[in-house]
C-alpha cells in the first residue's frame, strides 16, 4: 500500500475542511454581526420614535412574508360585464364605472355591508361583484370600500375597486373599476416586516411629532404605468393619524425595497377614518 499516497490525500482532505469550516466560521460571524447591527439600529430608530412621541403599536410583526412584480393590461371587462345591469344608470369615464341607484338601499342599523350584500354577488346589479371584498380599514361615515382580490393578495388601487356613496344613511350611488389577466413577471420575492416598514416610514421623515400609527396593512398598489400596463407590487399601507387635526392619511412603503412611495392617486385610499 502506497502509505506516502494517503498521507497526501488526508493532509489534503484535512486542509480543505479546515479552509470550508474556517469559511463557515466568518460567514456566520457577518450574518451575527449584520443581525446584530440592524437590532441595534432597530433599537435606535424606536427610542427615538419614542422621545419624538410618536405611537406605535406594542407588536410589530417581524415575519418575513412574500410577494410578486404583476402586470396587467387595460381591458373591456367592466364595460362588457355592466351591459347587464338593471335598475341604476350608470356611464364610463376613463375605464370608471360611475353608477346611480334607481332605488337607493336603506341600511337597518347602519349595517352598509348586509344591504350591499344583497346586491354585489347579483351581476345584474354589480358587475363582477364577486371578485371584490369589504374593507373596513379604508372606508369611512360616508364611503363603503369594497377592494379588489387577486390570487396573490388583496388589490388596494384606484384601478381595482368598488366604492359605494352614502347618503342620508342611504347607499345612493357607486363607483368601480377593474383589472383583468394579472400575470406575474418576476419570481415570488421576500417582502420587508411590518416593523421594517414603519422603521422606513420614519427614517423617510414621513411621521411627524406626536403622530399615531393606527393600523398596517400588505396588499398589491401600482408602481407605474406604462404602454397600455401597469405594474403592481406589494405595498405596506400605513395608517398615521396626526396630533393635531385628528384626520388619518394612509402612507405607503414598497415592501421590496423600502422606499416610501408617492400619495396615492385614489382619495378613497389615501385617508380614512378607521382605526
Amino acid at each position: 500500500m502506497d502509505f506516502k499516497r494517503i498521507e497526501v490525500i488526508f493532509l489534503i482532505v484535512f486542509v480543505c475542511l479546515n479552509i470550508f469550516l474556517f469559511t463557515s466560521y466568518k460567514q456566520n460571524q457577518h450574518v451575527e454581526t449584520v443581525n446584530n447591527d440592524d437590532v441595534s439600529q432597530s433599537t435606535l430608530a424606536l427610542q427615538e420614535m419614542h422621545d419624538d412621541q410618536i405611537t406605535v403599536p406594542k407588536k410589530l410583526s417581524t415575519k418575513v412574508l412574500s410577494g410578486y412584480y404583476l402586470s396587467s393590461q387595460a381591458n373591456q371587462a367592466l364595460q362588457t360585464a355592466s351591459q347587464r345591469l338593471e335598475n341604476q344608470r350608470y356611464s364610463f369615464s376613463d375605464q370608471r364605472l360611475y353608477s346611480r341607484l334607481v332605488r337607493p338601499l336603506s341600511a337597518k342599523n347602519g349595517k352598509y355591508t348586509t344591504a350591499i350584500k344583497e346586491i354585489i354577488d347579483n351581476p345584474r346589479m354589480v358587475a363582477l361583484g364577486k371578485h371584490y371584498r369589504y374593507s373596513k380599514l379604508f372606508s369611512t361615515t360616508d364611503r363603503i370600500v369594497y377592494t379588489q382580490k387577486l390570487p396573490e393578495g388583496d388589490l388596494y388601487d384606484a384601478q381595482g375597486e368598488i366604492i359605494f356613496q352614502v347618503t342620508n344613511k342611504q347607499i345612493v350611488s357607486y363607483e368601480q373599476t377593474y383589472i383583468n389577466k394579472v400575470t406575474t413577471l418576476r419570481e415570488k420575492e421576500p417582502t420587508i416586516t411590518e416593523k421594517q416598514a414603519v422603521l422606513a416610514l420614519y427614517s423617510n421623515n414621513a411621521l411627524a411629532n406626536g403622530a399615531t400609527i393606527k393600523w398596517t396593512t400588505l396588499g398589491y398598489s401600482r408602481l407605474l404605468d406604462a404602454n397600455n400596463s401597469s405594474v403592481y407590487i406589494p405595498t405596506w399601507f400605513i395608517a398615521v393619524e396626526n396630533k393635531n387635526s385628528g384626520n388619518i392619511q394612509i402612507k405607503r412603503i414598497n415592501a421590496f425595497s423600502s422606499v416610501l412611495m408617492k400619495a396615492s392617486d385614489d382619495a378613497n385610499l389615501s385617508s380614512s377614518t378607521s382605526s
